[in-house]
């Protein structure tokens, strides 16, 4: 008999106080680049408004991110774990994309197939 061990496309974002969970599926693979390349679009035209609507552009693009990324109540405990800050936000947007493609890649890497394989 063969027996199939279920495997977790689930990465945790750890927060301290509370965890968001990631599922690395294709469709959110994908959406995350799109996400990505929507976050450096945001950018240049920030960099190009005045204070006032930069802010507004940066907490909108913020939290367009995080609810794509996960959910709206993600970015709402985001929101309210950053202080209500919108630039430790976007920092903490950065981190969890970066530590999931990183996770992600680690995860399905030759070198973990191969120890997949001989385990």
């Amino acid at each position: 008999m063969v027996v199939i061990k279920k495997l977790s496309n689930i990465i945790p974002v750890d927060f301290g106080e509370f965890q968001l969970e990631y599922v690395a599926n294709d469709e959110n693979i994908k959406r995350m680049k799109t996400i990505g390349q929507n976050l450096e679009k945001r950018a240049k035209k920030l960099e190009k408004a005045d204070d006032e609507s930069a802010f507004k552009e940066a907490y909108k693009a913020s939290k367009d991110s995080w609810t794509e990324l996960f959910d709206e109540e993600a970015f709402d405990k985001v929101y309210k774990f950053s202080g209500e800050t919108t630039t430790d936000t976007i920092y903490y947007l950065i981190q969890a994309i970066r530590g999931i493609v990183t996770e992600f890649e680690n995860r399905h890497s030759e070198k973990a197939i191969k120890k997949y394989l001989e385990g």
